[in-house]
């Protein structure tokens, strides 16, 4: 603990340093007082982050299969259409047009290579379809790659003729993508015709939809995680929605309480003011005396909440640089002279010992963690008061020898309310929810340690608190 030899070797000699098991902020449990019994509304928060996952998810992953099915049928249209382009480059008429034999007889020797590849690249797609068209749209001759292929739409003229003004293949159907080109002695009687470049797209449809089918497949167990996972995070949330209304209704009945208590005392003994006989003077001026002071009780009452109230909704401190040695000098001193009964022992490591905050704030966090020691420990109970450095953080301890927590008193210690139910003087339970809130809007935290280090004579409370030092 660097800088923190002074505070840890008294204490450590003392015997009480100890692992800690510290709670950075305790679990509510149950509080002494009963809840106001209403019954929760059930929310729909569940609901909707179900649905808002499940809607997300189902857009991310239409989205993701359209593009990749979109790119893949971009992508073999553009392997269709060169394809188409390659054939249609070969000349005007078809590829596989019988070669007279005696044609291919003279030219057995010069144009064998270019026979070959011909029939190479007229037979190298089974899913080409070529067809001579007359002018009219009828077929004169077909050269099919395979038998199986689909059927090719029938053209009338002036569908031929608007194709055939197009550079480009263009879609036929659902089932192919053509070319249409003018040739001429094409038709029966030699009459300028039609020649049709064709490419059966049935198995790249068919290889879309298998892209599909698959994605869809691999998708529905991330759906049923996503719909776990979303369920149970809207079954958490409901369960905090209803957590915090239920620490705000025992709030709200625990406040209630705390005030209520002092109007009826104040109600009581305005009344007893009330009476006129000079023979009941003393006592009522013994009422007016119990009046201001339930009044200075709720007043404080108040001013605590409002605190507890502004630092839970993170209002800004008044920081600046505060030194916290003198800090505790100053409270230990305060303590000292106001409660001669409690003595209080300051241990300072050596060392800097600013930091960056409120000083009125962390001076009511010095002062109520000595409170709270004193309120809660008899008379002569000596409590120790200790400042040092730890990891780069300003570690403020308070230790007393005190009778220490009830464990089922410490996993709430920190909630609003909470006393102990010997506790020797009157407060409103807010003092330590306070030095809690103090701590945490200095981005610190403040933790129980353990009731029982190893020195068997020790059972007193020890707190640590924990604030950022300057970098």
């Amino acid at each position: 603990m660097s800088g923190f030899s002074g505070l840890g070797g008294n204490i450590r000699a003392a015997g009480l340093l100890a692992p800690s098991d510290t709670h950075s902020r305790p679990h509510p449990g149950p509080h002494p007082l009963p809840p106001v019994e209403q019954p929760i509304r059930p929310h729909h928060t569940g609901r909707r982050t179900v649905g808002f996952w499940l809607i997300a998810t189902l857009t991310t992953l239409g989205a993701v299969a359209a593009l990749s099915a979109h790119t893949l049928a971009h992508h073999l249209t553009t392997r269709t259409d060169q394809e188409i382009a390659r054939l249609s480059a070969l000349g005007p008429t078809p590829p596989s047009t019988p070669t007279p034999k005696a044609n291919a007889d003279a030219n057995v020797n010069t144009d064998t290579d270019t026979d070959t590849d011909t029939d190479t690249d007229t037979n190298a797609n089974a899913n080409t379809l070529i067809l001579v068209l007359d002018a009219k749209g009828n077929v004169v001759e077909r050269h099919p790659g395979s038998d199986n292929l689909p059927e090719f739409p029938t053209l009338t003229p002036a569908r031929l003729t608007a194709y055939a003004a197009r550079a480009n293949p263009s879609a036929f159907g659902e089932n192919y993508r053509a070319k249409v080109v003018r040739a001429p002695g094409a038709g029966r009687n030699g009459e300028r015709g039609y020649l049709v470049t064709a490419v059966s797209t049935a198995d790249d449809r068919q290889a879309v939809e298998r892209l599909l089918q698959t994605e869809t497949a691999a998708a529905l167990p991330l759906l049923a995680t996503v719909l776990i996972g979303a369920r149970r995070l809207g079954r958490r949330e409901v369960k905090e929605r209803e957590d915090g209304e239920r620490r705000l209704r025992e709030f709200m009945a625990s406040a209630g309480h705390e005030l209520r208590n002092p109007l009826t005392t104040i109600s009581g003994y305005a009344e007893l003011a009330r009476v006129g006989d000079p023979a009941y003077e003393p006592m009522r001026q013994e009422a007016l005396g119990r009046i201001a002071t339930e009044v200075g009780r709720m007043s404080t009452l108040i001013d605590e909440l409002v605190l507890l109230t502004r630092l839970d909704l993170g209002q800004p401190l008044q920081l600046t640089c505060v030194d916290l040695a003198q800090l505790c000098r100053d409270a230990a001193s305060a303590a000292r002279d106001c409660h001669p009964d409690h003595p209080v022992r300051l241990l300072l490591a050596p060392g800097d010992h600013t930091v960056t905050g409120d000083p009125l704030r962390l001076h009511q966090l010095v002062a109520n963690l000595l409170a709270n020691a004193r309120v809660h420990t008899p008379p002569g109970t000596t409590t120790t008061l200790g400042l040092g450095t730890e990891d780069g953080y300003r570690v403020i301890e308070v230790l007393d020898d005190g009778p220490g927590i009830p464990g089922e008193l410490r996993a709430r210690l920190f909630d609003p309310f909470v006393r102990g139910e010997e506790t020797r003087a009157a407060g409103s339970g807010l003092g330590l929810s306070i030095v809690t809130a103090i701590a945490a809007a200095h981005g610190g935290m403040v933790t129980l340690e353990p009731s029982h280090p190893p020195h068997p004579s020790h059972r007193g409370a020890w707190f640590r608190v924990r604030i950022p030092a300057p970098s």
